[in-house]
């Protein structure tokens, strides 16, 4: 019993010592956004040890945060989209997205009163957006070039506003419909009755062979993975498995306080349509692909010829950690 105890004793005297030493990893995603659940889920279900690194979580304001990133204040962002991603490149920053986070949770909503049955019964309409050179705007912009073959920013009358600001549009009946991601998708159907007119994910797979690029990625520096190619590995290892806790929960982890809390859910009925939405259109997902990879720099590419929002797509926009630091460690 007392070599026991000492034993208790050793385990537990040396744990934070040897948690200590553990690497960390400093890790960012937009403060309230849905883009930044996995990582919270990382966070809140202690995956981190599981995983062998202690991170540093920060979820920091939209304004100025992928900045943070580029100047090295972080080590890996959750929440950035590929287009943030050639841009930075393209302006000589060393940057990379290496795994897949959000499919595309957004696109075009209306109130349930609305008798528009496709976009293109908008034409002409006001429609609600927050930004021209916005991913969300720019997303929808080529999808709908591509499946109904005209360009929503010369054939709807845009009016442009902050994404939470465009909530209040529609529920006012200011405009008949708005561009917008979650959760303000979750708080305009509840707000409205609404409903999506276009899901950009699930309505651009279904167009395209069943690829749609991703909204938001993980994004590290080349030189930061290829000094720490265990912990990409690890930090990976740990999302994939925050993937499969959303799932199998069938998003209902959403619940979970630290989760509500940090999307700042307070209505019961915006967070039951947000899981509803998560459900039906699998806002999340870990396939990274060759053939989806390759599949993205061709969207990409659509987006360069256009040249509004980006002129190239530099190489090493996109890269698998398999190739670009070897195999795992």
């Amino acid at each position: 019993m007392r070599n026991m105890i000492h034993g208790l004793l050793a385990v537990c005297f040396c744990t934070p010592a040897a948690w200590a030493e553990v690497p960390t990893v400093t890790m960012q995603a937009v403060a309230g956004s849905i883009g930044g659940v996995p990582m919270m889920i990382i966070e809140g279900e202690g995956l981190d040890e599981r995983y062998g690194f202690k991170g540093k979580f920060e979820y920091l304001p939209s304004d100025g945060l992928f900045q943070n990133f580029l100047i090295g204040n972080s080590d890996i962002a959750m929440d950035n989209d590929l287009l943030g991603v050639a841009i930075a490149r393209a302006e000589g920053f060393d940057v990379s997205a290496f795994y897949p986070v959000g499919n595309l949770y957004l696109g075009i909503v209306v109130p349930g009163s609305s008798e528009a049955r496709t976009p293109e019964d908008l034409k002409g309409r006001k429609v609600g957006h927050f930004g021209a050179d916005s991913g969300t705007t720019a997303f929808i912009r080529l999808i709908v070039q591509e499946i109904y073959g005209f360009d929503v920013l010369e054939d709807y009358e845009m009016s442009q506003v902050g994404p939470g600001a465009l909530v209040q549009l529609l529920a006012q009946s200011e405009v008949e419909a708005i561009f917008n991601f979650e959760g303000f998708v979750s708080e305009a159907m509840v707000a409205t009755g609404g409903r999506y007119l276009l899901q950009a994910h699930a309505d651009y797979a279904k167009h395209n062979n069943g690829f749609a690029p991703w909204i938001t990625n993980m994004v590290a520096h080349e030189e930061w993975m290829q000094a720490n190619p265990a912990l990409a590995y690890a930090v990976r290892d740990a999302y994939d498995e925050a993937i499969r806790l959303l799932e199998d929960s069938n998003y209902e982890i959403l619940r979970k306080p630290y989760i509500a809390e940090a999307l700042g859910m307070t209505d019961p009925a915006v967070l039951d349509q947000m899981i509803e939405n998560g459900n039906t259109y699998g806002y999340f997902t870990n396939d990274w692909s060759e053939e989806k990879r390759t599949a993205a720099l061709e969207f990409l590419g659509k987006l360069a010829e256009d040249g509004s929002v980006i002129e190239e797509v530099p190489d090493g926009t996109l890269i698998s950690l398999e190739d670009t630091i070897g195999p795992r460690p």
